[in-house]
């Protein structure tokens, strides 16, 4: 009686409930239960060997040759411990939820019990007739049966003992035969196979006599039905019977023609590089500096005078073909400076011939580089320059047609003064401007010495100064703008702008000079060319300092870590933490002041600003600062990064001041309301003061109501801009600055800008909070930098959550297909904002989001400012977690975003 029962509900539970498949470690089916044969309504053998993820309905699919495989990866990891929802697809009816589990079996060999049952009340679908003549699951019988008719493998069987011979449907098919198109005849074989691979027919290889049998594999051609030659691998055994006659060959064929092409397009390739790189004029080289492998070709060889011996495929040897005043740091440092900006590049080099000479070449180079700068490879080819072609490109006057009269109208638009001298120095060309500066005319000037015509004296001691074209032309140095002199011309010296720079022949040896000039007070300049001139400036005389503050922060955090590793003291670790939060502030200002303003405004606070400034400007300085900023000062709305460079540059002057290098400098800020016209042209209202005060050496009465104007300096090396931008940033904030001086006690300088007229904010986007059922505690993490990654790994895996490392955005697009496959997508998404050589954060995103809106997606990326995060915010991100990062602050991001 309990029998029965026992097997009725058995029997039942097969037609409407649980069905069982074991499955092999690739996720293939190996023994399907009735009660699975019927949920999908096939045979037995219908479902062996096929895989798992094809028994179910997905919203995302792809055609890539590995997308099985990952979707089982994806449902295993899912479906292991813990029931999973999918669509089952039924052969003839419609898709239907059932809840799916997955246990392992066993080790050896690896094997997983897959457990199905559907949802709710819905029937099981019939199942499908089995004939009583199928082979049972598993069977050896059934395996061979799916490998002949489903592989694309070709059999054959030829049986010379009994004279018979068998050819798959298969191996028909891979000829663009059918079945019965072909007779299983030896002499097909023999019709089939290419004249010219003929002793490769099974009864011809191999002879040699021996008994037993012997392995093959070879590679030939044989006809297809389409009239062409298709190539075929034969593998299989030769079996020679006991007087060493071949009895029979068995073996399968397979398509290789693919390969075959790829493998004979490679080598035509390399017999046209061949052609070009040693029997031609092209010169190719391979730097493999991860390898140390070197290849210079023949046709390089041959271009700079060298026999193919004469020159070793070594560095050493490429070294030597390079120009000795351009590779002082060695071919790599070469290499990175030419062209920071591309991967690839189309340049004129200079190389040396073995004779001493310059050879000018065009060249096309490619340089592999990695996430932290190091140039791993570079490739290239060069081909020598036409005679007669410059290395700009441009022809001679007679094949181009730009004649004398060209370049004199040509030189009388531009609104510089333009000298030439020949290599004796001599005057060969006046443009009309040069003629009025200089007070003479091109006939009375031509011929003459350059430093005759053109003399300098000192604005300050009125002493001469040395002929800029006479430097030039003996030692080839050019001399950068200059201000500091005064061009005499009869009774009157007139304050001269002016550069200079050696003309070189092909042999890099001065055969002349160009000198540019102007007046100074000719000389203006947009706000937005003076704010980026003096950008630049600043951050020239910032950088000693700045090196000082990141070398004594280094010195810290190697300090702490160093005790930790060596003497197992972690007693300094804190410090250099402290250490290195300090250098993240430092580096967060220094990208902030060099990326310059974005023309957006934020309302900030003056102290905050005032701190940021002096973290920059003061670096490496020794004068004393002080920052006294009162309680109740309102905010102010500005584009941080233009008054961030307001408060460096008054800062760097009053620094400059201290001519001991000893000295205080005092930074105060308040409110102050102002009468109307009490600061022309400023508005009655209440506005914030910061004034800048030093005891240094003064401003000269005389050069009060200068000070403000652009190129005015009384620095040797100044350029004249600094004050210059203070103002028109200041002017454009709807602010004014006010100025007291008095030589030998000091100088205070202070800006008034409009208080800001809505309070501060920094508002990050927020998630909708994640329900407890819609977490998978799983983040996926992009960056192509390794050490990145398993330390961002371990800090997630500190924290309870899975991690997926992707090094690029296709790695990370193709992750987060399998798990929003099954419903179970990712918490939220790290991407790094530039990936070398791969799609980068931003493109990845916008990717993401096609496939899921709800995507939680974080940017990170070593650029630290607000005015990028804002962006981020805006495109869609939920948070910016700018590097270097500790476990904290990434826990904090994620609670942000996930709404916990």
């Amino acid at each position: 009686m309990n029998t029965s029962s026992t097997n009725t509900s058995s029997a039942k539970g097969q037609t409407t409930g649980a069905a069982v498949l074991v499955l092999d470690t690739d996720g293939r089916i190996q023994v399907a239960s009735a009660a699975a044969c019927a949920l999908v309504q096939a045979l037995p053998t219908e479902l062996v060997n096929d895989f798992f993820p094809n028994l179910f309905s997905f919203d995302v699919v792809s055609r890539e040759p590995d997308w099985i495989q990952s979707q089982w990866e994806v449902l295993l990891a899912a479906g292991q411990g813990q029931p999973i929802t999918l669509k089952l697809q039924p052969k003839e009816a419609a898709a239907v939820d059932a809840l799916v589990r997955i246990e392992k079996a066993g080790d050896d060999p690896v094997r997983y019990f897959a457990f199905i049952s559907l949802l709710g009340a819905a029937a099981a679908p019939a199942a499908a007739p089995r004939p009583a003549s199928a082979a049972p699951t598993g069977a050896p019988d059934s395996f061979l049966t799916q490998l002949n008719e489903r592989s694309p493998l070709g059999f054959f069987d030829l049986n010379f003992l009994k004279n018979e011979v068998y050819y798959s449907p298969t191996w028909k098919r891979l000829l663009g035969y059918t079945d019965a198109a072909l007779a299983n005849t030896y002499e097909t074989w023999l019709a089939l196979i290419h004249p010219d691979d003929s002793a490769a027919a099974p009864d011809r290889q191999g002879r040699g006599g021996g008994t037993g049998a012997r392995p093959f594999t070879l590679e030939f051609r044989m006809k297809h039905a389409a009239g062409h030659y298709a190539w075929v691998q034969s593998v299989g055994l030769q079996i020679y019977g006991p007087n060493g006659a071949l009895q029979r060959v068995i073996g399968a064929h397979l398509d290789v023609s693919d390969r075959k092409e790829f493998e004979e397009s490679g080598l035509r390739a390399e017999e046209r590089l061949a052609q070009l790189g040693d029997r031609g004029r092209v010169g190719v080289f391979d730097l493999d500096f991860s390898s140390g492998l070197y290849w210079l070709s023949p046709g390089f060889k041959s271009l700079l005078g060298y026999a193919d011996a004469d020159l070793p495929d070594t560095l050493e040897s490429f070294l030597r073909t390079l120009p000795l005043d351009e590779t002082v740091g060695g071919v790599q440092a070469y290499f990175l400076a030419q062209h920071p900006s591309q991967v690839a590049y189309f340049d004129t080099l200079r190389l040396r011939h073995r004779e001493g000479r310059e050879v000018l070449v065009y060249a096309c180079v490619a340089r592999q580089i990695s996430r932290r700068k190091e140039l791993q490879r570079v490739l290239g080819f060069a081909v020598p320059m036409p005679e007669g072609l410059t290395p700009g490109g441009a022809r001679a006057e007679s094949s181009l047609g730009l004649t004398a009269a060209h370049l004199t109208v040509l030189f009388a638009e531009v609104q510089e003064a333009l000298l030439l001298a020949d290599a004796g120095g001599q005057v060969v060309f006046l443009n009309p401007k040069a003629e009025k500066l200089l007070g003479r005319t091109s006939a009375q000037c031509l011929g003459q010495e350059a430093w005759e015509v053109f003399r300098l004296v000192h604005r300050e001691s009125g002493q001469p100064g040395e002929s800029p074209v006479a430097k030039a032309i003996m030692s080839g140095e050019a001399t950068a703008l200059n201000t500091e002199f005064a061009l005499e011309t009869g009774a009157k010296a007139t304050p001269i702008a002016f550069s200079a720079r050696a003309v070189l022949d092909s042999a890099g040896k001065p055969s002349g000079a160009v000198l540019v000039f102007r007046n100074p007070d000719e000389m203006t300049l947009t706000p937005e060319e003076l704010v980026k001139s003096n950008r630049f400036t600043s951050l020239g005389e910032l950088a000693g300092g700045i090196a000082h503050d990141f070398n004594n922060l280094l010195t810290t955090i190697l300090g702490g870590v160093s005790l930790a590793k060596d003497s197992r003291d972690s007693s300094g670790l804190e410090n250099s933490e402290r250490a290195c939060l300090a250098a993240k502030g430092l580096s967060k200002q220094l990208l902030t002041f060099s990326r310059g303003g974005t023309g957006v405004r934020q309302v900030v606070k003056p102290v905050d600003i005032l701190n940021d400034a002096l973290r920059l400007a003061a670096a490496g300085s020794t004068v004393k600062i002080e920052i006294k900023v009162a309680p109740e000062t309102n905010t102010i709305c500005v584009d941080r990064a233009q008054i961030l460079q307001v408060f460096q540059n008054l800062i760097i002057n009053a620094i400059q001041a201290m001519t001991t290098g000893q000295g205080n400098i005092w930074i105060t800020a308040s409110n102050i309301v102002l009468a109307d016209g009490q600061i022309a042209p400023l508005p009655a209202g209440t506005y914030v003061a910061v004034e800048v005060r030093d005891n240094g050496s003064g401003i000269k009465p005389e050069h009060l109501e200068k000070i403000f104007d652009p190129f005015f300096t009384t620095k040797k090396t100044g350029t004249g801009l600094g004050l210059a931008t203070v103002l028109s940033i200041v002017k454009r904030h709807g602010g004014q600055m006010g100025l007291e001086s008095e030589v030998g006690t000091g100088t205070a300088f202070t800006v008034f800008l409009p208080q800001a007229d809505k309070p501060e904010e920094i508002e990050a986007r927020r998630a909708p909070t994640l329900s407890v059922a819609q977490r998978t505690n799983r983040i996926l993490f992009m960056d192509d930098d390794e050490q990145i990654c398993a330390l961002t790994r371990g800090m997630l895996e500190s924290m309870e959550y899975k991690c997926d490392i992707a090094r690029n955005g296709e790695e990370a697009i193709q992750f987060y297909k399998r798990y929003l496959n099954i419903g179970r997508p990712y918490d939220a998404v790290i991407m790094d904002l530039t990936i070398i050589g791969g799609m980068g954060g931003e493109q990845t995103f916008k990717l993401l989001r096609e496939l899921h809106p709800e995507v939680r997606a974080i940017i990170a990326s070593g650029y630290d400012n607000d005015d990028m995060a804002r962006q981020f915010y805006d495109m869609g991100f939920y948070g910016y977690l700018p590097k270097p990062y500790r476990v904290a602050e990434l826990g904090k991001m994620l609670r942000t975003v996930l709404g916990k």
